[in-house]
């Protein structure tokens, strides 16, 4: 037996739209400080502000892989994609990440060249306007994004708030080598790329680290426990067996096994299990389904499950209802 029943997760169509809406202005923020500090190395052949632009090119295409996987995730589920298209949101999470890396590799690539080579940057003046500017409107970016992110429960979105804030500190790293350049010291510029480099190295660990337990449908632990709690807490559940959670997207979808006295009537074991969901939808914020399947509780109640025992085989640690 089971009480499904689908309900809107907190952050639902609204929360769709301000991440859309954070998206859309935040690429438009940086695809104005890419293009700046970008047009500048054209003539002005900088390494850190190349690292810097290219850093912040990188996040507009992230940026816009977002949108996209956002806009997708609003189609309703339909008989092929019968959970929904909200996954697009994790993959999405996966471009972010890859092109984080790739502009590390980039970044470096041009930073070793111009360290190893006779390399002077010029329109240093310009380069710092441009540069001190940049910093300025990724750390602007980088509080919306976050902020929002953690709002409405996106990853992805949390992951590229962390990118535009390292393209931040790129900025900074870029001005830096630029001043020292105009002081006298050459070396100045492509070692502030290096250091650029570094930076994006490690926002692209930790960022991949978070998308990709998002992908692997992992939960944070105190989730799994507020589950268990709510369901003890329900009058009429005497045990509780497999506990099972992951993110789809920004929804919580829940499945969770309880054990009720096996003489009630269907009904009222019904009754439960959509006790139990009601708990899980007001204990945790977020939750889209709860799938709450009921067992007997007495001591022969193995064979409610001995035709399916086997079918498929189940793990050795199968669940047990804890008294």
């Amino acid at each position: 037996m089971s009480g499904s029943h689908g309900v809107a997760a907190v952050a639902g169509p609204d929360g769709t739209k301000a991440g859309l809406r954070a998206i859309r202005i935040s690429a438009a923020v940086l695809a104005v400080a890419a293009a700046a500090q970008l047009t500048v190395v054209g003539f002005g052949g900088s390494a850190g502000l190349f690292a810097a632009g290219l850093d912040n090119l990188g996040d507009v295409i992230s940026t816009v892989a977002l949108a996209l996987a956002f806009m997708a995730a609003r189609r309703a589920a339909d008989d092929r994609y019968t959970f929904g298209y909200q996954r697009l949101e994790d993959l999405a999470g996966i471009v972010v990440v890859l092109v984080i890396w790739a502009s590390a590799g980039l970044a470096a690539f041009e930073s070793v060249r111009k360290l190893s080579g006779p390399h002077r940057p010029t329109a240093l003046g310009i380069g710092l306007t441009v540069a001190g500017v940049g910093a300025l409107a990724n750390e602007i970016v980088a509080r919306y994004k976050m902020r929002v992110g953690r709002a409405i429960g996106s990853e992805p979105l949390i992951a590229d708030g962390k990118h535009a804030r390292i393209d931040a500190l790129a900025s900074i790293a870029a001005f830096a080598g630029l001043l020292g350049v105009q002081l006298g010291w050459r070396a100045a510029d492509p070692l502030a790329g290096l250091l650029i480099t570094v930076a994006i190295v490690a926002i692209a660990w930790d960022a991949s680290g978070h998308v990709l337990a998002r992908v692997m449908d992992a939960v944070d632990p105190e989730i799994v426990s507020l589950i268990e709690h709510a369901a003890k807490e329900t009058p009429g559940v005497l045990g509780i067996g497999r506990v099972q959670a992951r993110w789809v997207g920004r929804s919580l979808n829940v499945s969770l096994t309880v054990a009720v006295d096996g003489t009630m009537s269907v009904a009222d074991a019904h009754a439960i299990a959509e006790a139990v969901h009601h708990h899980i939808i007001h204990d945790l914020p977020g939750v889209a389904q709860v799938d709450v399947h009921v067992d007997p509780w007495e001591a022969h109640a193995q064979d409610a499950h001995r035709a399916t025992a086997t079918h498929p085989p189940l793990p050795a640690d199968d669940h047990p209802h804890h008294h």
